[in-house]
């Protein structure tokens, strides 16, 4: 059986990929004040797509690698949604394994 673990480490590079696919990975990273909004997605200091690629992965990414605890009410799906309503790429593929990830987090309890 996939642990927890391994599935969310297979979704998140999923999602890497993805933003990758979508022309939405930055190369740039934004700046430390950025990321100390203490804002929900820090939606005012970055676009979703950074907070998504510079906060989500990055944190979740390290959580899995060192097998520490897993936040339990994932709800970024619709989030994702309203934000990439500005984005002109294909987001489909994105939003749904968004979606996994949430769903996966969630029914661990």
């Amino acid at each position: 059986m996939m642990t927890i673990y391994l599935q969310a480490q297979q979704l998140l590079a999923a999602i890497e990929v993805e933003l990758k696919n979508a022309a939405l990975w930055n190369e740039i990273p934004p700046s430390v004040e950025a990321l100390a909004s203490t804002t929900p997605f820090c939606i005012d200091t970055m676009p979703f797509t950074n907070w998504l690629q510079f906060i989500f992965l990055a944190k979740m990414t390290q959580r899995v690698v060192m097998q520490m605890p897993l936040p339990e009410n994932m709800a970024i799906q619709p989030m994702a949604e309203e934000a990439f309503k500005a984005v002109t790429a294909d987001t489909r593929e994105l939003l749904a394994l968004i979606l996994s990830f949430d769903q996966l987090l969630n029914k661990k309890n």
